[in-house]
């Protein structure tokens, strides 16, 4: 239904008043849409979309849809097999388990901005440097006018150390062209490099270059604005991806005996950068199925929080409509105030939530209830797991 229709319907419900006196009647809209939207999960707000990242092993934080509200399904876009299934568990469980238990998620947030963690088992990452000594695999030298190397045993992601250096002027980092040769055939150009990084302030980008050598045979990723889930630079310890497919090769580099990496950061000086655990991963394209927290779309077909024109729609249909309908005129006449408003908010309020008195057993029940009851919500819930401490093979889900 179109915006314009909406407020034909609208006119005609409020007793052929004019909606001219509503003020910013379109964040009106929103607002009822949120209302509707905190109650209901509705079929129309159903959508299919790519997750924007491929999944990777030990790689856990990725980017929701800006109007994801709720998780339906998470599927493996080929060959998906009977248990490919997901469970959502809490924070907590998640982070704790996420060595030993597969195929989980978490929501979550940070900072104003929810994303998804998922433990997923696709392909084994390949380790080009565990980054615990300076001098175990390779020598790490500074690159540019870096100064401070050492091999930090106190700050670190994992293992027994990261490397630390301090930048003096922007361009400088660390490098390596004497590690071990890694054979990368399978994943030549559809890999991607994930380096950890901690950062006192946030930079402005970050580059890698990694191939046979740093001079004649390498390949240079794409700097890097943002981690990789795509949110910002933080202060702390920052995941950050270099996507082989987008990356340029000088020269021709042999895959089978990549030795060399070089890590540069493009800011003013900064003290106390760590560097810890380098390796290629081979992803896997995900689709998810999601409850949208938007209920209007444009002409483009383009889902939007807010109308902006009369030609946009209202996704709603039947049941869900009727109810976003009665929603709206109790805002349109809280507003008012004329002299039906108090009738009208009433009338709208029986045929969401029910009339006791009525004869009929579905008006008794009212059209939230009704709708719930035709259309359950089909998000996918968190779960726990508990263990009786005297017989330990017991647990309750």
């Amino acid at each position: 239904m179109t915006i314009a229709e909406v407020k034909n319907n609208l006119t005609g419900m409020l007793h052929g008043g004019s909606l001219d006196d509503v003020k910013n009647l379109y964040s009106l809209m929103e607002r009822v849409s949120n209302v509707v939207l905190s109650h209901l999960d509705p079929i129309e707000t159903e959508r299919e979309a790519a997750l924007a990242s491929l999944i990777y092993d030990d790689i856990y934080n990725y980017a929701l849809a800006s109007d994801y509200k709720k998780l339906i399904d998470l599927r493996p876009q080929d060959n998906r097999q009977s248990l490919d299934s997901s469970s959502r568990g809490y924070a907590e469980r998640f982070d704790l388990q996420k060595a030993i238990k597969e195929k989980t998620i978490s929501i979550e947030g940070r900072d104003g901005t929810k994303f998804i963690r998922i433990n997923w088992r696709t392909r084994s990452p390949k380790l080009l440097h565990n980054m615990n000594s300076l001098t175990a695999n390779g020598t790490w030298s500074a690159s540019g006018t870096s100064t401070g190397l050492k091999a930090q045993t106190l700050f670190k992601i994992s293992g027994n150390a990261s490397i630390e250096f301090d930048m003096v002027a922007t361009g400088d980092g660390i490098q390596n062209t004497t590690m071990s040769v890694l054979n990368l055939t399978n994943e030549d150009e559809v890999a991607d490099v994930f380096v950890w990084i901690y950062l006192p302030s946030a930079p402005t980008s970050i580059s890698a270059l990694w191939g046979n050598d740093l001079t004649t045979k390498y390949w240079t990723g794409v700097a890097q604005t943002a981690q990789a889930d795509g949110t910002a630079f933080k202060t702390g310890w920052n995941l950050i991806r270099f996507p082989w497919s987008t990356a340029t090769e000088t020269g021709t580099v042999a895959p089978a005996t990549i030795d060399s990496f070089r890590l540069t950061i493009t800011s003013s000086a900064l003290s106390n950068i760590r560097v810890d655990e380098i390796v290629f991963v081979v992803g896997r394209n995900f689709d998810t199925k999601y409850y949208s927290s938007y209920a209007f779309k444009n002409s483009a077909g383009i889902f939007i929080a807010q109308p902006t024109t009369d030609s946009d729609e209202l996704v709603l249909a039947s049941t869900s409509l009727q109810i976003w309908m009665m929603e709206a005129i109790k805002a349109v006449s809280q507003q008012l105030k004329g002299k039906d408003a108090e009738f009208d908010v009433q009338f709208a309020n029986q045929e969401l939530h029910g009339d006791p008195r009525s004869p009929d057993p579905v008006r008794r029940m009212g059209l939230y209830a009704s709708y719930r009851k035709e259309y359950p919500s089909q998000a996918k819930k968190a779960v726990t797991q508990w263990s009786n401490p005297r017989w330990a093979k017991f647990s309750q889900r």
